[in-house]
């Protein structure tokens, strides 16, 4: 299939499928937004346009990158618009219906081509910016795009998709930080496509240079520096018998424009890197640049250039091999051709640490779930309502007695996505809400809390609404207007909350047990249109004390994603998270209390509101407590960054605790934690297949815990296997699936009632 080539205001007949229109003005966008090209190729159902500036042809003097684009175009039978002006770009996409991607849009003037295209797009396209380099301005800024461009960046685009979880972006400014998405490193989805034609000879290393950048001219001139250091080196690596391959940077390309003369072992690798088999190389060096990630994810040992004085801000790269004479570079050559693995073994934790996420399969789902969030608000619009269709709800309301972890983990988290994409809004409303409006209410004698639920139910217009775990006032009122609204009402629970025993704190058990809250809780569980329960075990224990509705039960309760991977090391940390008074880490206090003086390399840290058992006193800075986060992003993002070899999950085995979900479990592996868990509890089904070590006894917690340390390697399988597990079972993408299910089934059982309640209603007129 040949591409369609036209200018932008040619006029031609259209199907009706939505559009995906992809910006190339920059030589760097290519990279970057191909492999999300050939991804979203396997839908089917997206029509593809290329738009190409003027200054891209310009810019591309050797003709690579044009020809990149007409393979693309020619693949996937894309439509080529070149463009002069902006509205120029965007004029045949008025009357139709897409997504308008761009690498590199921002209100910088060298983004400013694709910025004011976005500005002049139709509304009937959602704008997507993708980030397109590790360091990334708006996104990580390092110290010199700091200094040359603030730290002011705005974009044009509705969503923002980046590398890493949002609170590792040190520089997205607050009024952006709604539209980000994480999506992952968008080069990674090229695994899923066997490209790699060039082949490298194993005598020959990698050097990259990016001598046009900012860095290297904002804090100082260091192009020459590098450059004389390049030459020097690949001079001194005939000795050894190496070729030296040297690539050009896509938009520089410094060496070519200023034909700099090369030494007869040199060799320009001038293709695209996607096509080039880079983990053929013995070894790659670089000045800071995002080039450095993918020689990392090659597996090849890869050094980054710093100068001598360390000027240049390398700090996102620690962790790398440094290097900065002739003598380093030499050095770091000799011994990465002799032994790469002490340098991969660098690398990998540097991964694990970058918070990047580098399963193509993971990010192409996120990139699907993106587009079908964006793709579901049009479908809805076109086709009106439709019961059990996946683009209802459009509207949903939560409410719950505050923005709790349930909250986040049940709803938040899986809904952002697509809320992010404007698939769907949002609402709450809250206890505290309802209570200080019924405070206002009595101080001023007029109105009252029940005024205030209805008038924010009609605000949000509900298409759906989800009782969190709520047990607060109103619930009647709420539950009532609802319904006459014609909106399902969902209860979901993730406790049994009518039956909070004292062993959680006096204080819990006071304020759980009050008869208000567990009234509330009934008449949810009798009058709900539908109730969804964390787990089969609570849904067995309603109907146990006989609820004899139907009541849905997920197969999953809190996602995870791998943070640290598994890593082969001596165990040296063992920690526990939990709150308030929990009487069974009291209960393994003799038990760590002999591992540790056993032990003196291992710790103990402790995550959450208890107290430190004083018997851990004698040991000093060998423990640990980190006191709670009540935010919850603040929350995860501290617990991302702890480095536990062990995770212990004891659960005693009491009515209350036996119905509970296994998120512990969850957590723990995502940071590479080997987790030991109390059988017959909430971690049997995850534990299970070499996933975690099972325990019942006081004997027994000691032997697991001695037998982990002891075997760093059978340590390794089981965070490997458990890993395995959380990304196949444990998957963002699952949990959000498994929402929007339940979202479809209550709104199809609301429609079913409703109509039987019509059809009674009618036999009893008759």
């Amino acid at each position: 299939m040949s591409p369609s080539v036209g200018r932008a205001n040619n006029a031609e007949t259209v199907s009706d499928s939505p559009v995906a229109a992809f910006l190339f003005d920059l030589i760097q966008d290519v990279s970057v937004l191909r492999p999300i090209i050939r991804t979203l190729a396997l839908r089917g159902d997206l029509e593809f346009v290329f738009l190409m500036s003027r200054q891209f042809e310009g810019r591309d003097k050797q003709w690579i990158w044009r020809a990149e684009i007409d393979e693309l175009a020619r693949d996937f039978d894309a439509r080529l618009v070149r463009f002069e002006t902006p509205l120029g770009a965007v004029q045949d996409l008025y009357g139709r219906r897409g997504i308008l991607f761009s690498a590199s849009e921002s209100n910088l003037t060298a983004h400013a081509v694709n910025h004011h295209v976005f500005l002049s797009a139709p509304p009937s396209f959602v704008r997507v910016t993708v980030q397109h380099g590790y360091e990334c301005v708006g996104f990580n800024q390092n110290r010199e795009q700091t200094l040359a461009h603030g730290t002011a960046v705005r974009f044009a685009a509705d969503i923002l998709c980046g590398w890493v979880p949002r609170e590792r972006l040190r520089h997205l400014c607050p009024s952006e930080r709604d539209k980000y998405v994480e999506l992952g490193p968008p080069m990674v989805l090229n695994r899923l496509f066997d490209q790699r034609d060039v082949r490298v000879p194993r005598d020959t290393g990698l050097v990259c240079e990016n001598l046009h950048s900012v860095r290297m001219r904002t804090v100082g001139e260091f192009q020459s520096t590098y450059l004389a250091t390049l030459l020097e080196f690949s001079g001194e690596q005939i000795k050894s018998k190496r070729k030296v391959a040297v690539r050009p940077h896509p938009g520089g390309q410094f060496l070519l424009k200023n034909r700099v003369e090369l030494p007869q072992n040199v060799v320009l690798a001038n293709k695209p890197m996607y096509k080039t088999d880079l983990g053929g190389f013995i070894f790659g060096i670089s000045a800071p640049s995002s080039v450095l990630i993918d020689m990392v994810l090659a597996g090849i040992p890869t050094a980054v250039w710093s100068d001598r004085g360390s000027l240049i801000d390398t700090t996102s790269y620690a962790g790398l091999a440094k290097v900065t004479t002739t003598e380093d570079w030499t050095a770091f050559a000799d011994e990465a051709a002799a032994d790469p693995e002490p340098f991969l073994a660098r690398q990998r934790i540097f991964l694990r640490r970058s918070g990047l996420d580098i399963e193509p399969n993971l990010i192409a789902s996120r990139l699907s779930g993106l587009v079908d969030g964006i793709l579901g608000r049009w479908r809805t619009a076109d086709a009106g309502p439709q019961i059990g269709s996946r683009a209802q709800p459009k509207r949903v309301l939560l409410v719950a007695n505050g923005i709790i972890p349930t909250l986040h983990i049940s709803f938040l988290k899986p809904l952002a996505g697509l809320a992010s994409a404007g698939a769907l809004k949002i609402f709450t409303i809250t206890e505290k809400e309802i209570l200080a409006a019924d405070a206002a209410a009595k101080r001023s004698g007029s109105g009252s809390a029940a005024d205030f639920v209805r008038k924010m139910i009609d605000d949000a217009r509900p298409d759906v609404a989800v009782f969190c775990r709520y047990s607060g006032p109103e619930v009647q009122t709420m539950a009532e207007h609802l319904r006459q609204a014609g909106v399902p009402v969902i209860f979901h629970i993730d406790d049994d909350l009518l039956n909070v025993p004292k062993e959680l704190g006096e204080k819990k058990f006071l304020e759980h047990n009050r008869s208000e809250r567990t009234s509330t809780v009934r008449y949810l569980l009798d009058n709900a249109d539908f109730v969804y329960c964390s787990t089969p075990r609570l849904r067995q224990r309603f109907v146990d004390i006989g609820i004899s509705r139907d009541m849905f039960a997920g197969s999953i309760y809190c996602s995870g994603e791998v943070v640290s991977e598994a890593e082969n090391r001596a165990v040296r940390t063992i920690g526990f998270m939990g709150n308030d008074k929990t009487p069974e880490l009291t209960a393994l206090v003799p038990v760590l209390v002999e591992t540790l003086r056993s032990h003196p390399d291992v710790r103990f840290e402790l995550f959450g509101s208890m107290a430190m058992p004083p018997e851990f006193e004698e040991f000093g800075d060998r423990i640990t407590a980190t006191p709670p986060v009540s935010d919850y992003d603040s929350f995860v993002a501290k617990f991302r960054t702890l480095r536990w070899d062990i995770g212990l999950c004891p659960l005693h085995q009491t009515p209350f605790n036996v119905v509970k979900a296994d998120t512990k479990w969850v957590d723990y592996t995502s940071i590479g934690a080997a987790v030991i868990a109390s059988r017959d509890t909430a971690y049997d089904a995850a534990c299970a297949d070499g996933c975690g070590l099972l325990v019942d006894t006081l004997e027994d917690w000691k032997a697991a815990i001695d037998a982990l340390i002891a075997d760093p390697g059978q340590r390794f399988k089981q965070v490997t296997a458990a890993q395995v597990k959380l990304r196949e079972r444990y998957s963002l993408e699952r949990l959000t699936e498994q929402v929007l299910s339940v979202f479809d089934e209550a709104t199809a059982e609301f429609s079913r009632a409703s109509a039987e309640e019509l059809l009674v209603d009618g036999s009893m007129a008759a």
